[in-house]
């Protein structure tokens, strides 16, 4: 039943992610323009997830609750569908930043690929819960404790990330990575 629902979470991200790229034609002639109002944005997700502001439209929790029968793989793939449109401040800002580098991709493939890589770094944990539960029973509490540090890496990446869209050095920043971690290049 996993597989069934990171299909389903996974298909929602994937098509996020066709979908931005398309849009992507249009901003390559506003390209500087873009890329100054995406990173600002980035940035501003990178400052909310460091706590630094609130932003109650972005904290809200829209949840409904479906009556399937359980062992069924359409009711598996249907909530992982409902579970990758809901909203989880943990994953949002995130796919935020995913969306916007996709949207300003060059092709299609491109925004597809960014989006993939987010849905099967998502979707993987899902199933490796689902495969290991009883043994991750026990490590959850230590993984909650971790996560708040997580978040806040996470926010100074984005920061990061944005500073980097905005200047211009966004490449730059990328030829560092792949200087500083080599185990990049080799992935994609």
């Amino acid at each position: 039943m996993s597989v069934f629902f990171v299909l389903g979470f996974s298909t929602v991200f994937i098509a996020l992610g066709a979908s931005a790229t398309a849009v992507s034609r249009l901003l390559l002639q506003y390209r500087y323009e873009a890329n100054i109002a995406a990173g600002t944005i980035v940035m501003l997700l990178g400052v909310f997830m460091l706590g630094w502001i609130r932003l109650p439209w972005l904290q809200r929790d829209l949840r409904f609750h479906p009556r399937f029968a359980g062992g069924n793989p359409l009711a598996a793939f249907v909530i992982g569908l409902a579970f990758g449109f809901g909203w989880t401040p943990c994953i949002g800002p995130v796919l935020g930043a995913i969306l916007t580098l996709s949207a300003v991709q060059t092709s299609a493939s491109g925004g597809i690929a960014l989006l993939s890589a987010y849905a099967a770094g998502l979707g993987v944990p899902f199933l490796l819960v689902g495969v290991f539960l009883h043994e991750m029973t026990g490590r959850l509490k230590t993984l909650r404790q971790a996560g708040r540090w997580l978040q806040l890496i996470a926010g100074a990446i984005l920061i990061l990330l944005g500073v980097a869209m905005i200047t211009g050095k966004l490449t730059a920043f990328s030829y560092w990575l792949l200087d500083v971690f080599p185990v990049l290049g080799r992935i994609g």
